[in-house]
């Protein structure tokens, strides 16, 4: 059966990738012209709540493979002496609890130009070889082509992008009411909806339909 959608194409090079290095799952986030981390697709569940747990937090392998611009590899999420693990304390507490034991990112790059980050997991610990790593970085490229490919075409991603005019709106409010930059209400607006268990777009719209007003203690 022919591959539908540009959402079709990305999926498949995660699923082989996945195939190829031995892991149970992967997900993809760009970088929005403004800098924001945006999740875009994820072939499991467990891969969908590590992209929205990075979103949500603002920490995690993919956030730190997009500013190191390398692999973030991490072969045991319960190892305590793993000090870029330790960088996440939240993050890899989530994580755990989704299901998965070892996680690895890689940034995805074209040329010059940073596009976003592809993360995998396992659900058991154990690091990647050499050969593996190989096979991830390739795929990668591959998957960084198809996304300038389609720059607009994948638009069936999960609620609570930066991209959501909602969240726009509900974090210009939270501004407003919180005298903070819009980048801290951004975060509150995060943190918030981690908190309480929702998805950002679900509290954005309680808050511009005025169902939820942020207080300074809202974290």
């Amino acid at each position: 059966m022919p591959l539908t959608s540009p959402t079709d194409k990305l999926d498949s090079l995660l699923r082989s990738c996945c195939k190829q290095t031995g892991l149970d799952g992967a997900g993809v986030s760009m970088v929005t012209a403004a800098g924001a981390r945006e999740p875009l697709h994820a072939t499991d569940v467990v891969s969908k709540e590590i992209e929205r747990l990075q979103f949500t937090l603002g920490e995690g392998p993919c956030v730190d493979a997009s500013r190191a611009g390398g692999p973030v590899l991490v072969a045991d999420l319960t190892d305590e002496s793993d000090h870029v693990a330790a960088g996440w304390p939240v993050f890899r507490t989530e994580a755990l609890r989704a299901g998965a034991r070892a996680v690895f990112a890689f940034p995805v790059r074209v040329g010059a130009v940073s596009l976003g980050a592809v993360d995998m997991y396992r659900s058991t610990r154990g690091g990647l070889s050499d050969d593996q790593v190989g096979t991830a970085l390739t795929s990668v490229d591959r998957l960084g082509v198809a996304l300038l490919d389609h720059p607009t075409g994948y638009r069936d991603h999960d609620p609570g992008a930066v991209s959501d005019p909602l969240v726009h709106q509900a974090a210009g409010m939270v501004m407003i009411q919180l005298d903070t930059r819009i980048e801290e209400a951004l975060v509150r607006l995060r943190a918030a909806a981690f908190a309480e268990g929702r998805t950002v777009s679900e509290l954005a719209s309680d808050v511009v339909h005025r169902r939820r007003r942020l207080a300074k203690e809202d974290r």
